[in-house]
């Protein structure tokens, strides 16, 4: 005989009836997408980590390389001071004047009636452009006081001056009669005439080719 169960329908258990199987493929489906959220999340999880090891490394990289600079600015600080000190001697060697070899010359070209009694120089200099970068190197001026015969004499020692090796320009400043207490000179000259010149010089250029020193300025030839 077979059991009949008299409570109401609702409250009686449910049993598997399998009729209804869309509620077992919703409840796969659902476990798939939670299978595949966790799986997202956990990959994402390990690409930040390896994102922020990566970039640990990095920055651990850029700061051993920071120091490696800073050990080696030293040498580059001391190319730079040497690039910069090679210059000022180049361009103190381009702006130098042979003082001695003038002094020379002068000597020799001076009538023997006529001397200087000053000689002042304003000195060679060099000129740096701003746009190119090069230094334009000029000869220096210089000034001589001297004594004369007479103003024909002052007129012959100008133009021989003119004769001095690289002179640019012999500009007389001024002749005049002497004074009473300038009228006698160095070993008891007279001193007549007064006269002022100024002498404009090219700079000096580096010869191509050796030369001898001529004897008259105290060379072997």
């Amino acid at each position: 005989m077979r059991p009949i169960n008299l409570l109401p329908a609702r409250y009686q258990p449910a049993r598997a009836s399998g009729q209804r199987t869309g509620i077992a493929y919703a409840a796969v489906g659902i476990l798939a997408v939670l299978l595949v959220m966790i799986v997202a999340y956990v990959l994402t999880n390990n690409s930040i980590d390896d994102a922020k090891e990566k970039t640990a490394q990095a920055q651990q990289e850029q700061q051993v390389a920071q120091a490696k600079i800073g050990q080696l600015q030293a040498y580059g600080d001391f190319a730079t001071l040497k690039a910069s000190r090679e210059a000022a001697v180049k361009g103190a060697a381009d702006a130098r004047f042979d003082y001695e070899r003038l002094m020379r010359e002068i000597a020799l070209v001076l009538p023997h009636d006529s001397y200087l009694t000053q000689l002042n120089s304003t000195g060679a200099a060099g000129d740096q452009t701003a746009t190119t970068g090069t230094t334009t190197v000029t000869g220096p001026t210089i000034t001589v006081n001297g004594c004369a015969p007479s103003h024909r004499g002052v007129a012959v020692a100008v133009v021989r001056m003119r004769k001095l090796h690289n002179v640019q320009d012999v500009e007389l400043k001024s002749s005049q009669k002497a004074t009473s207490d300038a009228a006698s000179g160095p070993g008891g000259a007279i001193c007549k005439v007064q006269w002022t010149a100024s002498l404009a010089f090219n700079p000096e250029s580096a010869p191509t080719t050796p030369q001898p020193v001529p004897a008259r300025l105290g060379g072997g030839q």
